[in-house]
């Protein structure tokens, strides 16, 4: 797939710090509530660290206490998904859950790896790492 913003490997390293680059470029997550972002409700607009992209907006975030940033919706077109095992982080790996496959979020603009998409407290949310994600406050 052709992606709008496209960087060298050496590019993404001098752009991003390395817990960023962990996260976007290899897919990694964050430690639960390691993040500001986790547990702050303001409105605003949050942009893809990557690239800026406008991905989500808080009126479709949700109040999880998981540790993360939660939204029921994406912006239109700004998420792609991909396929992902199962992870350590989830208490997943080494449990026989071999075929058990997590969906990836992802910028469509320059493919950085934003979360997953999971069922949280019986409801199908984005699960975004604050790494991930600039936040914009809304005007006053």
């Amino acid at each position: 797939m052709d992606y709008e913003v496209v960087r060298s490997e050496a590019e993404w390293r001098e752009q991003l710090t390395e817990d960023e680059y962990a996260i976007l470029r290899e897919g990694g997550t964050e430690r639960p509530h390691s993040h500001p972002l986790s547990q702050d409700y303001r409105a605003g607009e949050f942009l893809c660290k990557g690239c800026g992209l406008c991905v989500y907006v808080s009126r479709w975030r949700e109040q999880v206490d998981k540790g993360w940033v939660f939204f029921r919706h994406a912006q239109p077109d700004t998420v792609l998904m991909a396929i992902d095992g199962p992870e350590e982080a989830y208490g997943q790996a080494g449990m026989g859950l071999e075929s058990l496959t997590n969906i990836e979020a992802h910028c469509r603009r320059c493919s950085s790896h934003l979360g997953h998409i999971l069922i949280v407290e019986r409801k199908l949310l984005h699960c975004i790492n604050g790494t991930a994600l600039t936040f914009e406050p809304a005007e006053a």
